[in-house]
């Protein structure tokens, strides 16, 4: 059983008898099935005004799971994303000489900020704001400066980069109102700021930068402004460079801000968690809509609410027991993150005693042992025999679990092995037939195994559906080009 056998018993609760085909809801949760998350989304909001009232608690339900499955990848996008661009930065602010661009130095401030290593994305800007003589862009360097001050917990410092800059330019008034968002200020009003700024751009008939989207989306989806939300997305190219720098005749370097992933994730964890809070008004949903509220809190860091959303599902009727294995496997996350670590290890190997050998829910332990960054060495010893033993695609799950553990503990030859084991072998790259999340692992172990070329055909076919994932690959083409002093042989659309 997959996670889309909950999905199923949805439909067959919201079943009717107009055609999959024609009907909204079912299309939305055909889509989902596909992974292709922006489509159905984008789709299934579109038609929410023309649903009668019966179809609305269903339409939100679904449109809470479709969000929090792409919130959940957008996070392993933007932790992908600062690696690989941190990387490629790096190695670009280390040239010297005429072909060198300033802008290496801003955008690695910048990609450090998102991996938490403020002091030397603080390094990086200074370098960038004593070198260049782009008074926009030194600004930006400026305000970004005050956010790895603030991420350092020098909230004094912080105020006093951000005082007294002059918010004129609608991109740096987004980007004031995206570092008063992350640092909490909401006296500064962050959705104000990003309105005006905004509204300003349509005044001046300019198409919306990047650059604002990336700000916006992040302060809307923190504020709980939705609907401002997909607004703005609908009006986005979230393909688009943010900078590109012309260096001589031949020489042209494209910059990307990691945030715009990690922003998106955000707006979505925000996205999710609401439509969810609807569904869950309705009594004959509560028990499914329970069960993703919990699996979304946890996912957030709100752990207490993750607690008791998903204790009401337990305490649900008739929910489908292998969907009580995950939520008790949440359970055991819950109270591991409470420092509860042995009372989280019983009531794992309490259910592991009950179902020995059991994929999916080894799978789930698994993946909980990664995310909470322990060591569960018994349950990885278990799994390991049962692949070993079993076969058929019931066991590929398990075998995501594995690669998903492995790489997690930097075990990258096991971690390929496993998550190649695991995908659609006639169907390799596409969403359709894979879990996108578990491809974006195994991009990621290929890159750090420095198999280029197989992880740029990972991101070729997921950009059919999310064109964000280009700043990945073009920080992997450019290093590729340097592993092997050539352009490769997979290009970029």
């Amino acid at each position: 059983m997959t996670r889309f056998s909950l999905l199923i018993g949805i439909m067959m609760l919201v079943a009717s008898p107009v055609p999959a085909a024609d009907d909204p809801v079912q299309k939305a949760m055909k889509a989902y099935e596909k992974h292709r998350y922006e489509d159905a989304g984008r789709d299934l909001r579109a038609a929410l005004p023309l649903l009668e009232q019966s179809k609305q608690s269903p339409a939100q339900l679904t449109l809470g799971m479709i969000y929090l499955r792409n919130a959940e990848l957008h996070r392993e996008l933007a932790q992908v994303s600062a690696a690989v661009n941190a990387d490629y930065l790096r190695r670009l602010a280390a040239e010297r000489g005429a072909n060198r661009s300033r802008y290496s130095d801003l955008y690695l401030g910048l990609a450090l900020i998102e991996s938490g290593k403020a002091e030397a994305a603080t390094s990086a800007l200074e370098k960038f704001f004593a070198a260049s003589e782009d008074a926009k862009y030194k600004v930006i360097a400026k305000i970004a400066m005050g956010t790895a001050a603030s991420l350092a917990g020098d909230s004094q410092k912080a105020q006093e980069l951000w005082s007294g800059i002059n918010g004129s330019d609608p991109e740096v008034k987004t980007e004031l109102a995206a570092a008063y968002s992350r640092a909490g200020l909401q006296d500064k009003d962050p959705v104000r700021l990003c309105d005006a700024a905004l509204a300003d751009g349509r005044k001046s008939g300019k198409a919306i930068s990047i650059m604002a989207v990336k700000n916006c989306i992040g302060v809307y989806g923190r504020a709980g402004a939705p609907d401002k939300g997909f607004d703005l997305l609908s009006r986005a190219d979230l393909k688009s460079y943010f900078y590109r720098d012309a260096i001589g005749k031949s020489k042209v370097l494209t910059f990307y801000d990691v945030q715009l992933l990690s922003n998106l994730s955000v707006f979505y964890f925000q996205a999710s968690l609401a439509a969810l809070e609807k569904a869950s008004a309705d009594q004959q949903l509560k028990g499914f809509a329970s069960y993703y509220l919990g699996e979304a809190h946890i996912l957030a860091g709100n752990t207490d609410q993750a607690a008791k959303a998903t204790a009401t599902f337990l305490a649900s009727p008739q929910m489908p027991p292998q969907y009580k294995n995950r939520a008790m496997v949440r359970q055991g996350a819950i109270q591991h993150q409470k420092g509860k670590q042995s009372e989280a290890i019983g009531v794992w190997d309490d259910l592991i005693r009950k179902q020995p050998g059991e994929p999916e829910l080894l799978a789930d332990i698994l993946i909980a042992c990664s995310w909470l960054r322990i060591d569960c060495p018994r349950v990885a010893q278990t799994s390991a025999a049962a692949v070993e033993s079993g076969d058929g695609k019931r066991f590929a799950i398990l075998n995501v679990g594995l690669g998903r553990y492995a790489l997690g503990k930097k075990d990258l030859g096991k971690a390929v092995t496993y998550l190649e084991t695991g995908r659609d072998k006639g169907n390799k790259n596409k969403i359709e037939s894979n879990d996108p999340l578990m491809l974006v692992n195994l991009s990621d172990a290929y890159y750090r195994t420095k198999k280029f070329s197989e992880a740029l055909e990972i991101y070729f076919e997921m950009s059919k559906q999310f064109p964000q994932v280009r700043q990945i690959q073009e920080a992997l083409q450019g290093i590729y080009s340097m592993e092997h002093k050539s352009a490769g042989d997979v290009k970029i659309n």
